[in-house]
């Protein structure tokens, strides 16, 4: 089996390949992983938030719909979240209202370039992150929706 990937288009979205879609729902103290069967196992996920198929990305190749430059230099590092257990099977949740959240072997890259991976990482969907790729709660601040 081929190790599951992302990658995120600067200005676009993330191609997905390799990972089923999945939403993440409270559920008490914890977090659920609930399927989304329409998406199949290779997609796009917006992250302009103008899709009209949200969360998916409705645009064609090349799919750019918003300015965005890539950083110049490396890439930051992803935070490490401090887990006591491992990470499990690849697997790929959206979180209401905020980023994507990745945990396992996944191939990441944005704009041709290799993510730094952890056990677990969080990629921004809102387009307002100041360390794109990467999630830093800028969602939060703009009252991202989807």
């Amino acid at each position: 089996m081929e190790r599951p990937a992302i990658r995120i288009v600067p200005g676009g979205p993330m191609l997905v390949d390799g990972l089923p879609l999945g939403r993440l729902e409270h559920d008490g103290d914890d977090w659920r992983l609930d399927p989304v069967t329409e998406a199949g196992s290779s997609y796009a996920i917006c992250r302009c938030g103008t899709s009209s198929a949200m969360p998916l990305c409705d645009r064609p190749a090349p799919y750019r719909c918003f300015d965005e430059e890539p950083p110049t230099g490396a890439i930051p590092a992803p935070y490490r979240w401090d887990v006591p257990d491992p990470a499990g099977p690849p697997a790929l949740g959206l979180k209401p209202n905020g980023p994507v959240r990745v945990v396992g072997d996944v191939a990441i890259t944005y704009a041709g370039e290799p993510v730094e991976t952890r056990d677990r990482i969080s990629l921004c969907r809102c387009g307002e992150s100041r360390c794109q790729p990467l999630c830093d709660s800028s969602h939060k601040v703009v009252g991202y929706r989807g």
